[in-house]
């Protein structure tokens, strides 16, 4: 999996960094840099999935429909909070500009997005790396204009040596070696055949205060490429818990309301008390059986 350096400008507001849009297009224009645009949403999860941002004039290298990995650093000449090494992400897959929906801030803005990457593969480093671009171009390497760079095999080493050595919290160090396996095509399992829902929900969610007096809808309606993740689970763990519920829902106690033709037993759910997306293990201690409705209320409400 091919290595790409995003350098970005770094959010400079009082809040943790990478957890909030901006809330003016004025903000951002007055800035100098541009305090606190692209990094709000390049680490921020949406669902388990990350849609980040590239600048203009990326390498089109990026854009083959490989998978890639991609370290941000902050800018250089930032007047504050610059030439660091932000965070890391792998299993990254180019989408091309889509504008980005949900709050009337967000589409005022006109934000977009270009790339998705699980939110498993996407980690902020705890505390950010001084001096990126000496240890990104220690073997001399020319970083030509433009907002990314390709990392070589060597320089790829060294700097994913470099943000290994930066982690203290366990469960961060256990993240990283993920990403790094998943880098080197170990462990990564990508689902073409599921769909990212969250930005479809996001439309709903607009949609539910619009206008609904004349609504047609398609009917001839087209199909796009879509491109997802999900975890690999433990089947054992599942059959467990649904073989040890007897078919009853842990949480309103009724039966499942049909027979699954899969398993023969009262259909039910498996649910993570801990989301998997949120750190959550997959062991029977973190799962429990729900009926449909249940499972949907536990998402949901």
């Amino acid at each position: 999996m091919n290595i790409f350096v995003v350098r970005l400008n770094p959010d400079t507001r009082d809040t943790l960094p990478y957890t909030e849009y901006p809330v003016t297009r004025k903000e951002i224009i007055d800035a100098k840099p541009m305090n606190g645009f692209f990094e709000a949403v390049n680490f921020k999860s949406e669902k388990g999935v990350i849609r980040g941002y590239l600048p203009p004039k990326h390498l089109t290298s990026m854009r083959d429909g490989k998978l890639f990995a991609l370290i941000t650093i902050t800018a250089k000449t930032a007047t504050r909070g610059g030439d660091m090494i932000m965070g890391i992400q792998a299993g990254c897959k180019y989408i091309g500009e889509t504008p980005r929906v949900g709050a009337n801030n967000i589409r005022k803005l006109g934000l977009t997005w270009h790339y998705t990457c699980p939110e498993s593969l996407s980690l902020l480093l705890e505390k950010p790396i001084r001096s990126a671009r000496d240890i990104i171009l220690e073997d001399n390497d020319r970083w030509v204009r433009g907002p990314t760079f390709k990392l070589n095999k060597i320089a790829a080493g060294r700097v994913l040596e470099k943000i290994e050595s930066s982690f203290e919290a366990e469960e961060n160090r256990k993240k990283y070696k993920n990403i790094v396996d998943s880098i080197n095509n170990r462990n990564i399992a990508i689902a073409k055949d599921l769909e990212v829902k969250s930005s479809f929900e996001d439309e709903v969610k607009d949609a539910l205060s619009s206008d609904l007096s004349n609504v047609i809808g398609n009917k001839t309606p087209f199909q796009k490429e879509i491109q997802s993740f999900q975890y690999v689970r433990d089947p054992r763990v599942v059959a467990y818990v649904l073989k040890h519920s007897k078919g009853i829902c842990q949480d309103c106690k009724k039966e499942g309301p049909f027979i699954s033709k899969m398993t023969g037993l009262p259909y039910l759910e498996v649910h993570h008390k801990k989301m998997l997306k949120d750190g959550g293990e997959d062991t029977i201690a973190n799962a429990i059986a729900l009926c449909p409705n249940c499972h949907r209320k536990r998402h949901y409400s």
